[in-house]
């Protein structure tokens, strides 16, 4: 018996009023449920899916002063993509393009068919391999953005910080809300494809309160394939 996640698996750990939990083929009531219980394709769809959306909200934890907010947009990005995918009911081809498109996006990359605003940002980048930034572009034009690494030799210092950001009047990345006490981040997009958090005061108040002892923030990331 097929047995796929329907991503109804309440977006994990939401409150239980917000879930329904992934169930037998034998429960399938909707019928887009039916559609995909009765397609192999459809239902491995939808498991890599929940995989793939496990996977992001992990990669976006991580302490900031907006601790859990990138995830729980992201949970709530899902139910508002949960409510389109149903909308196809049992059409076979839109249930493969919503699905597509989903794993594009909850993979940290842009959906063609909805591009974001913030499209530069989105992706995952990465400094010489010991500091990454990884975003996620969100229906409402904004971006879960989780910046996280280590001190590559010794792991001396450790920085974590998690945040949504949104474009400023200079088309910047404004994550959180960057301040001399270190509440948030400003990117900048690179012209080659990359991402840089430039040296910028609120850039070190950052690096000073979410980084240990003398880590940063403030590097030029490329993009990774």
């Amino acid at each position: 018996m097929l047995r796929p996640a329907l991503l109804t698996l309440g977006l994990l750990a939401l409150p239980i009023a917000a879930t329904a939990a992934s169930f037998p083929c034998s429960k399938a009531t909707t019928p887009t449920e039916k559609a995909i219980c009765a397609d192999p394709a459809l239902s491995a769809l939808d498991e890599k899916l929940a995989a793939t959306y496990r996977a992001a909200l992990e990669r976006l934890s991580g302490a900031s002063p907006e601790e859990g907010a990138a995830g729980a947009a992201v949970k709530a990005d899902q139910r508002a993509w949960l409510r389109d995918r149903d909308s196809c009911r049992a059409d076979a081809a839109c249930l493969r393009r919503a699905y597509d498109g989903r794993l594009a996006v909850l993979s940290f990359r842009s959906d063609p068919a909805t591009p974001s605003p913030a499209g530069r940002y989105v992706g995952r980048f990465d400094h010489e391999g010991f500091i990454s930034v990884a975003a996620i572009a969100l229906r409402n034009g904004t971006v879960a953005v989780s910046v996280s690494g280590a001190e590559p030799t010794a792991g001396r210092w450790v920085c974590d910080f998690s945040g949504i950001g949104r474009l400023d009047d200079q088309e910047r990345l404004i994550v959180g809300t960057p301040d001399a006490e270190g509440g948030g981040l400003i990117l900048v997009a690179a012209k080659d494809g990359g991402v840089v958090i430039p040296d910028l005061e609120p850039n070190r108040a950052a690096s000073g309160y979410w980084c240990g002892h003398n880590g940063s923030f403030i590097w030029t990331y490329r993009r990774a394939p």
